[in-house]
């Protein structure tokens, strides 16, 4: 790809150009929030501005909040809670805010990708009912989970209120320095906001990547498809050659439709690399912190007196689990489709068919057999046995919480 036409996948994507992408959801939901720029304009950019510095703001917060109440473990621990879920929104923001080009390439690549094969899914109704499938299987699944993050509001923010009605009691921080007096309405909305802003931004990014993944997975999937479809049987020999002499390139249109699913395989293989260096320190960064997560919301569910923080622990529970367990099944989808494209390969009719086709189809098998695998971090790749991997640590985090606490 020229230097050129990669600028101008990375210009900024317009509002008109988010209506039309498979992504419209995701990206709104990041521009609703502050992420995404769809047009260039100093008040969006101080609304991002804002955005951050909210979340800075509530780290910092909780940061003295924990100096105050060290020595409380409950107290202390929620704070923690607090923090990771904060600062892996703001890491991911910073992310995101660092190379926003990358993320504009990322939207169009993927359009791109799905009309790679859109001639073929538009002659084959079992293809198109595929992309169709998929394509409401990622807003349904985004909308839901967005929702789902939205619902913790509803548990989070009036649980002082309603638990401690005769206290003044903040959502996260208490600030046991003056006992929550001065300006407690709003510390009180700052931290709502915080706390909303943080955690919609932070799953809008990782319901991104799954869409996409389950775009991706798709693709390979049509591709697949249209492998084992290379059968003999299905192409009418177009006769008139000598034995001896090869047939002519348009006379063998059962190599020529291979040729064709091997540059759609390549320009998926291409998607997977800039999918790969964009989603791979998000992924990793979610990780790190849903470890977290879990293992502190559990010991304060399991271990704390006070029931609404035991309430709010166990609803908030499913969150970080779900954040991992995103990754790990979309990603493992991709890593099976991918399989499948050999095993479709190895089962079309190679047998009976032309030299060049086995040797087409040869390339094709080795190529597909390399397992792709999607990382997070470069390192550690995403996959189911990664989410089981991942949530062991966060329970053996959990028990060495729980021996300090009992000593």
């Amino acid at each position: 790809m020229g230097h050129g036409q990669e600028e101008d996948l990375e210009k900024t994507l317009s509002w008109s150009e988010s209506n039309q992408s498979v992504l419209k959801l995701n990206i709104r939901h990041l521009w609703m929030f502050g992420l995404w720029p769809l047009f260039e304009s100093c008040l969006f950019h101080l609304y991002t501005f804002y955005g951050y510095i909210l979340g800075l703001w509530n780290f910092i917060e909780c940061l003295v909040a924990i100096y105050f109440a060290w020595g409380d473990m409950d107290e202390v621990t929620l704070l923690f809670m607090t923090i990771a879920s904060n600062l892996n929104g703001l890491i991911k923001m910073t992310f995101f805010l660092y190379d926003r080009r990358r993320y504009n390439s990322l939207a169009r690549r993927v359009g791109a990708l799905v009309s790679v094969q859109s001639d073929v899914c538009g002659r084959e109704p079992a293809l198109a009912a595929i992309l169709t499938s998929c394509q409401r299987r990622a807003f349904r699944l985004t909308l839901a989970l967005l929702l789902f993050m939205f619902s913790q509001c509803f548990v989070w923010f009036p649980m002082p209120l309603i638990a401690h009605p005769e206290l003044r009691r903040l959502p996260f921080a208490q600030h046991a320095w003056d006992d929550n007096a001065n300006l407690y309405g709003l510390s009180y909305f700052a931290q709502c906001a915080a706390g909303l802003w943080m955690t919609q931004m932070s799953f809008g990014m990782d319901c991104l990547f799954a869409s996409v993944m389950i775009l991706l997975a798709a693709q390979l999937d049509i591709l697949a498809q249209r492998i084992v479809a290379l059968r003999k049987d299905d192409y009418k020999e177009k006769g008139g050659y000598p034995e001896k002499k090869p047939a002519p390139r348009f006379g063998d249109e059962m190599y020529d439709d291979l040729c064709l699913c091997i540059q759609s395989h390549q320009k998926i293989l291409s998607f997977v690399t800039h999918l790969q260096n964009t989603m791979s320190p998000i992924a990793m960064t979610q990780f790190a912190f849903s470890v977290l997560c879990i293992c502190l919301g559990l010991f304060q569910a399991t271990f704390s007196e006070d029931f609404s923080a035991v309430f709010k622990c166990a609803s908030f529970l499913p969150i970080p689990c779900a954040h991992v367990f995103l990754y790990c099944w979309a990603a493992n989808n991709v890593t099976v489709q991918a399989e499948a494209v050999s095993a479709a390969a190895y089962g079309s009719s190679w047998v009976e068919a032309s030299e060049r086709f086995k040797h087409a189809i040869r390339i094709l098998v080795s190529r597909a057999q390399k397992p792709l695998v999607l990382t997070a971090g470069h390192l550690y790749p995403i996959d189911r046995e990664a989410f089981l991997s991942l949530v062991n640590a966060s329970y053996s985090y959990y028990a060495l919480l729980s021996q300090m606490n009992n000593r």
